[in-house]
């Protein structure tokens, strides 16, 4: 298990939480693959409440999330713990532990909106590591904080 290729993976998490929370739509897409699978699961879902079937949808999704969020509204993704389930050459498997947040204008601290656990599926191209398979988990059906 190389250590470039584990660096270069966790660097592109964090790219990740930053392009979403900084409403980067088109650096936040260039982080999947064509063929990109994005899927969101309630707790103990056996289907996803969300999923979308290329890189193009998964644009389309994040653009009009970001068009449609209040810009008073500060988001965090805060991933961590990421764990490498399985790395090879050219592929790789992680679990990576998340904490979402939000804060309001005026707010003194912002309120945790959901947690769970992104799988991610990763496959290594000429430009580097680029997710092909994320799928979130949530550890709770609904949204912790209205």
């Amino acid at each position: 298990m190389s250590w470039p290729d584990r660096l270069a993976i966790l660097d592109a998490i964090a790219r990740y939480s930053h392009t979403f929370d900084s409403r980067d739509t088109d650096g936040f897409i260039e982080l999947f693959t064509e063929d990109a699978v994005f899927e969101l699961f309630a707790a103990n879902a056996d289907e996803p409440e969300l999923r979308l079937d290329s890189r193009t949808a998964i644009y389309e999704w994040v653009a009009n999330w970001h068009r449609e969020l209040d810009p008073n509204i500060r988001s965090r993704h805060h991933q961590s713990g990421t764990q490498f389930n399985e790395l090879t050459e050219t592929s790789a498997y992680t679990s990576t532990m998340l904490l979402s947040t939000a804060q309001h204008a005026g707010e003194a601290s912002p309120r945790v909106k959901l947690t769970g656990i992104y799988h991610d599926r990763w496959r290594k191209t000429p430009v580097g590591w680029l997710i092909a398979h994320r799928w979130l988990r949530h550890d709770f059906s609904e949204l912790l904080d209205e």
